[in-house]
């Protein structure tokens, strides 16, 4: 693979999980099919968000981000204290504070003020690591390590790792040219759970990709699913920029993005450290 198709791949999981989640948030904790279909960025009504504003699964994953940029390498403390910023101050949130914050989140940032770098419990399995995955996946060695200390900040269940496992195998095949060949456990839309269960949140994001042929039409149907939309989004969103790349998502999208020439930045320059640092191979 050329080094320039590999970086698209590369930034598509990245800029898919924003736009993901952004195209999502309007129609979080709806029933499915009880909204007009979403096709473009809209205002958030429940957040009073402007569309193109990311909710706390962008806002996480630019935590991840800033803090390997800024350190030079992994620190998992200092990714712990920038979860507390946000939650704290609001930073790296689209708005000045942190918003639509999980329980499962809001424990284990509680536990991070008190040290702990390890939190939740095995009862504990929501989708609130699944969100903000793909720059832990950048930076992990290939054991899986390092995707699960993230992962363990807010959510230490073993569901929620063997989830991590094969959201990581399925984005590196996406990352290295091949299709994955793991289907989802639903066949039919009307099956599809939407909660906010990392188990079904990764299938319901394989259930749209797998039904569609380009990026668009997968974040279309993932978004469509309402429930937890916006990380139903943003994991597709992961998915499917991993495979079609950051070229294959359309330019209307990433032109509503709150901020998008400072996260395009970010974006770049975390893209740089990881492969300096890490002598990426994909």
């Amino acid at each position: 693979m050329c080094e320039s198709e590999k970086n698209d791949r590369l930034r598509g999981m990245l800029w898919g999980l924003i736009v993901g989640d952004c195209l999502g948030s309007p129609v979080q904790f709806m029933e499915m099919d009880s909204f007009p279909k979403v096709t473009e960025m809209l205002p958030c009504d429940h957040f009073n968000t402007p569309a193109g504003y990311w909710t706390d699964d962008g806002a996480m994953a630019l935590c991840i981000m800033e803090s390997f940029v800024r350190c030079q390498g992994y620190d998992l403390e200092d990714i712990a204290n920038n979860f507390i910023r946000w939650y704290d101050e609001g930073s790296f949130s689209s708005l000045d504070h942190a918003f639509d914050v999980g329980t499962a989140t809001v424990m284990g940032i509680h536990g991070l003020k008190r040290g702990e770098l390890c939190n939740g419990f095995e009862n504990s399995q929501g989708n609130g690591s699944l969100m903000r995955f793909a720059p832990s996946l950048l930076f992990d060695n290939g054991d899986n390590r390092i995707i699960h200390e993230v992962s363990n900040l807010t959510h230490d269940s073993c569901k929620v790792r063997e989830t991590i496992d094969l959201m990581a195998e399925i984005c590196r095949t996406h990352l290295s040219g091949k299709k994955t060949t793991f289907q989802s456990e639903y066949s039919n839309r009307e099956d599809v759970n939407n909660s906010g269960w990392a188990v079904s949140t990764l299938q319901a994001a394989l259930w749209a990709f797998h039904g569609t042929e380009n990026f668009e039409d997968a974040l279309v149907e993932a978004v469509n699913l309402g429930g937890d939309a916006d990380t139903i989004g943003a994991v597709c969103g992961q998915i499917a920029g991993a495979y079609y790349g950051y070229s294959a998502i359309p330019e209307r999208w990433l032109a509503a993005i709150k901020d998008r020439e400072k996260l395009d930045k970010l974006i770049d320059d975390f893209m740089t450290a990881v492969i300096n640092k890490m002598k990426l191979q994909i």
